[in-house]
């Protein structure tokens, strides 16, 4: 059984968009049975069965306390390349995952350093194009976004979700959104 449980926060949010905030099932049972968290709502007809006790699979659950949200988003890859919408930072093109690296606006070897505010996106050959010079310059600043930019700009993306009851808390566009029930 691999069951991923929605977990959001005490104030019924998500604690992230990107990846989703999820656990294991086995976590979630663990959580409810500490009492950090209480059920929202179980799968439908799916149960966990020992010899003496029939608990539902959980599908969504709630913390009981508020876990406060960081107000800067974490420097990765990932964050880096949703910043900057897939696209080159010099050319402008868009480009896929795959395709794209990150350029230091000030060269490590000129004692740049691999910040927000020093990091672009750029595609293969306008990184190689820059080499080790301070220009061109990237289209836009880099700068340090906010964690709730970062969430944001993570919607229109796909996501996969495997119960539609999650719909009502992760807030995403609806040509976005495929629901796909985990197979038991």
């Amino acid at each position: 059984m691999n069951k991923s449980v929605l977990l959001l926060n005490a104030d019924g949010q998500p604690l992230s968009q990107m990846p989703l905030s999820t656990v294991s099932w086995q976590d979630a049972i663990k959580a409810m049975w500490s009492q950090k968290v209480h059920v929202i709502k179980n799968y439908d007809d799916e149960f966990l069965r020992s010899p003496t006790v029939t608990i539902p699979y959980p599908s969504i659950i709630m913390l009981n306390t508020y876990h406060k949200q960081p107000s800067k988003a974490k420097f990765t890859r990932r964050n880096l390349y949703v910043r900057d919408k897939y696209c080159c930072q010099y050319c402008g093109d868009r480009f896929a995952y795959a395709d794209l690296t990150i350029d230091h606006v000030i060269p490590k070897s000129k004692g740049g350093r691999l910040t927000w505010e020093n990091s672009v996106t750029a595609c293969g050959p306008c990184n190689v194009k820059k080499g080790d010079s301070l220009y061109p310059l990237p289209m836009q600043r880099p700068t340090h976004p906010s964690w709730y930019q970062i969430n944001y700009a993570y919607q229109h993306h796909t996501l996969i979700i495997p119960d539609a009851a999650w719909q009502k808390y992760i807030h995403w566009q609806e040509d976005k959104l495929i629901i796909e029930p985990l197979s038991t």
